[in-house]
Order: C-alpha cells, then structure tokens, then sequence
C-alpha cells in the first residue's frame, strides 16, 4: 500500500498526462481519441489526451471507410489506434508517421480553448484519483476510496514493436487488474492474468482435439527413441565460431558453423533454437512448453521447409530446417559463456541457464542461418526493399495454396534478409514456375508460433479467443494488427481466413515506408520506389489473401 505522500507524488507527476482523461471517461468519448505516442519508433495509440472529431454523430460507424480501407465493420471496443483521415479533425495530434495515413506528426499541441478548459475543472471538481503503480500489485488489497466518485488508474499498456512475449508475460505477472467496488464503497483489486487458450491441433472432420502420445510423437520427428544428452549431442568441438545471436520467451539461439562434416566446403552457418520444455519451473515468465504444445510448431516448421521441393507450390521464402533434435541435461559450459558474454553487452532479459536442473528436456532447432531482421538491416534503397517485398508476398501465396497457411505474427522481427549473390529468386506458384530478381537479398520467414495450417485432415493454429491482453495492447501499427485479426477470424481461430496475411503485408508495407533504414535516399530509383510502395499501401487492404495480391502484383493472370 502506498502511503498518502508517494501517492500525492504520483498524482502530480502524471499530472500533466492524465489530467483531461476523466472528463472523456465520463462524458463517454475516450473511444474516439487517440493519443500522443510515448514509443519513438511508434504510431498512435489509444487515447489519454484527446481531440474532437468533426461529427461526432458518425463515431461509432465504420472505423475503415468502406471506399479506402476495408469492408469490415469495427465497434467500439474494437478501436483501431492509426486511423484513417476521414475521421479526424483538422487539429491533429503528434507523434512520428502514422503508417495508414501518411500523416507527419511531429509534436502535440492541446488546444486549450475556454470551453475545454471549463470542462476540464468542472470534472476535476467530480472525481478524484487512485493512480497505481505496476509493483505494488502483489501486496494489496483493498484501496478506501473516501470521495463520492472515484476510479483507479493503471499506467498505460504499451509493447515496444517486434518481439513482445517476454513484455506481454513481465505485465501480467506484475499489474493489477479487474478492480472492483462493493456494496461499501471500497475498491477490491486482484491481480489476475488472461486465461489463453494456446496451441490446439484438430481434426478437420468433427474439429475434436487430436488424441496420441505427443512424447513419441516428438521422439520420432527427431528421428530418437529417447532423449539425448545435451553435453554429447552439442560439444564445443562441433562448433566452430559460436555466438548467442538472440532470445526470447522460448529460449536461446545461438549461430555457429556445423563443422561435424570434416570437408570445410560443406561447412554452413546454422543457428540453434534452444527451447526448455516439460519442465515445471516458469522460464522468462512463462511456463515451459509441453510436448503438446511444441508438436505442432516442429510440424510446421518442416512443413513449411518442405515447400522448396514442392513439385506444384515451391519456395525457399520460409527457413530452412535441417534437422531438431531432443535433449536432455544441464547446460553445457561453453553455451553458458556464450549467454554470460551475451547478458554482459547486451543485458539479457533471460534466466540464467544455471536454472535448469540435471533431467531438464530442451527441444533443439537446427535452422539455416537467414540473416538479420528487417528492424536491423539496412536497404540500399526502396527498389530493393520493394523486390524484397514480392519475395514475402509469393512466399505467402504459396503457402495459402499449398496447406492454408496463414502467418498471423509477421512483424518485421520475423522477417529475416540475407545477402545473396543470385541474380534470380525462383518459385513455383499452381505448377507455373516464376523468377523474380533478388536485388541482392533472399528473404526467410520465421516463427511459426501463432501460425495457422492445414496438414492433411488436421488443423494446427494458436487459440487466442480468450488472451485480452494482446488486444488491448498499443505502441505499434502491429499492435492494432492483432486486433483486425480478431475481428476478420470472428475469434475463431481455427478458421481459414488468408486476409489475415493481407493485414500484415499491410504492416510490412508501412514499415519499408517509414521505419526500415537505407543507405541512399536521395536518388531518383529511391523516390520512385517509395511512391509505388505508397501506391501498393493504398490498395493492399482490398484484395482478400497475399496470393488475389500476387497476381495483381506480378500480373500472374
């Protein structure tokens, strides 16, 4: 419980933030405004500081334009934080470049009229605040509110973009939700986390969840009767160069050569995907996969790198898999000090391997090294970022004819681009074989970890109807793309639906836009790419899955 002066403290440091969002709270317009963004590489997010709409009798119609956006219909609980401009006034608000718009926002300033001003204190004068911070969640129970009205607030849920599992996991475990009033007047608040769902599998047939021993199952994609010893299966002498590259809410991963073929040549860089399961301490935040759960995204995985050597529908857009491997075992020494070098430049957000006991199971990934991410590479200019682009779009129309994939978690963190030296990248799309040019990059799509797909009569995807939290969070375009998703799935996610792809190619799009970095901006190839680039964000929401928008692209009929 905090004590009435660091509770006067923090209702004047957030002062100047908070200070109108009562009166919209209770004048019932909060739905329609949109906020200052506090994340530097952001668009807008949900509102506490706010603008008025020109009419607002059309608030709660279409949040797309039918004639511009989308055919879809959003309510209001469903609010899209990068609006289009038909809806807002002329005064706008600042903060960077919103992705849908193009609208350059700069700075913010509140216009402080007589009227809003008089409204301002007349609220003020009603409602009086309880602002908590995310740390004292654990400990308290009750807050005596005194005044006749009163709300308690929470400091504003925004996820940086790219990778957000490890923040969605640290907020649920550390803030207060869901308070509630009783009969007395005294706010309960319980710290509580969204009940989600996670990974099913089902027949398509009568949709009833897959029965069969996911341990054997597991056992014999990796090609093992039993689990093997970590320390044997990857000793120090097999890899040459090792570095940890990266973590997540999974695990480790960490890029090495694979030198157990003696003949140099044949040396590639892999990366190893080092993923805890079955054990029964919580890792990162979030409890260890089971075998259940990790059946379907080693399932996947192949899947989709089987499509290079697909006779009717083949792509080499989807990473490379060379083999996955069960282990069991502490964690060897040598990988220990690659984390421990790891956590000293870049201070790692992991636990610390040393958690893990003698009988700890990992599931290890051996994927083909693909390059940085999109957030970290560098474009020579928007044509190559553009013919790039073509790569992910047939990458993804590929995988919609071939199994009904659908990504729906393609952020620019997992979209990786490599360097290539081959002037073509080749495809085969319905058994017509298709060249595109590299423009010196090759492009891999990873993480298959929301994905949906058809295998044969079975369905895999990520059950995400009850997980509010990822839809109730802000601070990037990406954010609301989850939120679109929801509503085109109907919350059903085991639904083919490729439109879903159609709103990430859209996020992708405004991310070479105004978000990826490159080395010349001032030619005339360079401008003229951008333009067509805007041209395509224009009309990307309109087709109705990545391959309606290949063949419009690449003009394939």
């Amino acid at each position: 419980m905090m004590d009435e002066a660091s509770q006067t403290e923090w209702i004047d440091s957030f002062d100047k933030l908070l200070n109108i969002r009562p009166q919209l709270r209770e004048l019932n317009i909060i739905k329609n405004a949109v906020r200052v963004s506090f994340n530097i590489d952001s668009s807008v997010e949900t509102s506490i500081k706010a603008i008025e709409i020109k009419d607002s009798s059309k608030a709660q119609q279409n949040y797309f334009d039918s004639a511009d956006c989308s055919r879809k219909t959003y309510d209001q609980n469903n609010l899209i934080s990068t609006p289009c401009t038909k809806r807002l006034a002329s005064e706008l608000f600042n903060c960077r470049l919103s992705p849908i718009t193009g609208i350059k926002l700069e700075g913010f300033e509140f216009n402080t009229t007589k009227k809003k001003k008089e409204m301002e204190s007349e609220v003020k004068n009603k409602i009086r605040f309880e602002i908590l911070p995310y740390n004292v969640g654990r400990d308290i129970h009750e807050i005596n509110i005194s005044c006749e009205k009163s709300i308690v607030l929470l400091p504003p849920f925004a996820l940086q973009p790219g990778k957000w599992r490890k923040s969605l996991n640290s907020l649920r475990t550390s803030r207060l939700i869901e308070p509630t009033i009783n009969k007395w007047g005294t706010i309960k608040a319980r710290q509580s986390r969204s009940q989600v769902n996670g990974r099913m599998s089902v027949r398509l047939t009568d949709l009833n969840e897959i029965d069969c021993d996911h341990q054997q199952e597991v056992l014999k994609h990796c090609d093992q009767f039993k689990p093997l010893s970590f320390h044997a299966t990857y000793p120090s002498t097999r890899m040459t160069n090792p570095v940890k590259v990266g973590e997540g809410a999974y695990g480790e991963v960490f890029r090495c050569t694979n030198s157990s073929n003696n003949n140099s040549e044949h040396n590639v860089d892999i990366v190893l995907k080092i993923i805890p399961i079955e054990g029964s301490i919580e890792i990162n935040g979030e409890k260890q996969k089971t075998f259940a759960e990790i059946l379907p995204e080693i399932i996947i995985t192949k899947k989709m790198s089987s499509l290079q050597a697909n006779a009717i529908n083949s792509t080499a857009g989807f990473v490379n898999i060379h083999k996955t491997t069960l282990v069991s075992g502490k964690y060897p020494q040598h990988l220990v000090k690659l984390w421990e070098q790891y956590d000293a430049k870049n201070n790692s957000e992991n636990e610390h391997p040393r958690v893990f006991g003698d009988k700890q199971l990992f599931l290890v990934l051996e994927l083909e090294f693909a390059g940085n991410d999109m957030s970290n590479f560098t474009f020579t200019n928007a044509a190559q970022s553009y013919f790039m682009l073509q790569q992910i779009i047939l990458t993804l129309a590929i995988g919609e004819e071939e199994c009904q994939f659908e990504h729906r978690d393609l952020h620019w963190g997992n979209v990786l681009i490599k360097d290539t030296d081959k002037k073509d990248i080749y495809f085969k799309f319905k058994n017509k074989d298709l060249t595109l040019p590299s423009k010196g990059v090759k492009i891999s799509i990873i993480d298959y970890t929301l994905s949906r797909i058809t295998i044969g009569q079975s369905c895999y995807f990520n059950d995400l109807s009850s997980d509010e939290d990822l839809f109730s969070a802000t601070g990037d375009y990406q954010y609301d793309i989850y939120r679109m998703m929801r509503n085109e799935l109907k919350n059903n996610w085991a639904s083919f639906s490729p439109k879903t792809n159609i709103l990430w190619l859209s996020y992708l799009v405004a991310k070479l836009i105004n978000g990826v970095k490159y080395k010349y901006v001032n030619t005339k190839i360079h401008k003229q790419h951008i333009e067509m680039l805007k041209e395509l964000q224009k009309n990307m929401l309109s087709f109705d899955s990545a391959a309606r928008c290949a063949n419009n692209m690449l003009k394939l009929t």
